[in-house]
């Protein structure tokens, strides 16, 4: 018997390297598992389209659970399998109230397979498919993810001050930790564990046989969900205060490693 029927796991920080490669190890980890009639789940705030990095591991027919659950979808075809959308009316109110109280904080909205931002919105290297005001941006179709960015404000203080103001109107969490603070926000319940959990409803599997791995803030619902979580050694101290055995890093293949061990397995083929 297996020693747990399902896997969930984020990615960046997790999973995948510092600089987004699947490690050999971990790759060969998921395989041997899908061999065990194991299924992975690749749980993260990514947004559909940035899913491409696990094209290698499809014949492995896994799941992904995208933009901290708002998305969920089949990775073998890439169907939509459950797509949970944020009201457009309550994004212009809170991104009205945001404003009035950081005003050099900017925005951004993912839809369910393209993005768009405001023109201010601070840039990186990935141009948006539609650069506009929030007016016209919530226009263009439903929102399942929104970004707050102010470069005058880090990540913690962004989300201490977000997150009192928004109440439990959406939810706010964030996956990475910078002086220019970006929180990502989900319609009120969205988490990866509430994805998770529906989508172990669909495949027959419980979460008590499921184990989990993360290291951000917004994988904390996902590691109670589990029947066993796990840390990585780098992980947020919010998330390593919560107690689950840490193991490893994720540039030395932790996840794969921890797998593998208990699956009774060698390293390689």
């Amino acid at each position: 018997m297996n020693p747990f029927d399902v896997i969930a796991t984020d990615l960046d920080g997790t999973f995948l390297t510092d600089d987004h490669r699947v490690p050999q190890i971990n790759a060969h980890a998921v395989r041997v598992a899908a061999r065990r009639g194991i299924p992975t789940i690749y749980a993260s705030g990514r947004p559909v389209r940035w899913f491409g990095v696990l094209d290698e591991l499809a014949e492995t027919h896994g799941w992904a659970v995208a933009a901290n659950g708002a998305v969920t979808l089949d990775l073998a075809t890439r169907r939509v399998v459950h797509a949970r959308a944020m009201s457009a009316a309550l994004i212009a109110e809170i991104t009205q109230e945001i404003r009035r109280m950081l005003p050099s904080a900017g925005f951004a909205v993912e839809y369910l397979g393209a993005w768009g931002a405001e023109p201010h919105f601070l840039q990186h290297s990935e141009v948006p498919h539609l650069q506009a005001p929030m007016i016209e941006l919530l226009a263009r179709g439903p929102v399942v993810k929104l970004l707050v960015v102010d470069p005058a404000t880090p990540t913690e203080d962004l989300a201490a001050v977000v997150g009192e103001l928004i109440a439990e109107r959406l939810t706010v969490t964030f996956s990475h930790v910078s002086q220019a603070g970006m929180l990502e926000l989900s319609a009120a319940g969205v988490s990866k564990a509430l994805a998770l959990a529906e989508l172990l409803d669909d495949l027959g599997l419980a979460a008590s046989r499921m184990i989990a791995f993360g290291d951000m803030p917004n994988d904390l619902a996902m590691l109670s969900l589990a029947g066993q979580g796990f840390t990585m050694s780098r992980a947020h101290p919010s998330v390593s205060a919560a107690g689950y055995p840490a193991t490893g890093d994720n540039n030395d293949a932790g996840v794969g490693r921890t797998i593998l061990q208990l699956l009774g397995e060698s390293l390689h083929d």
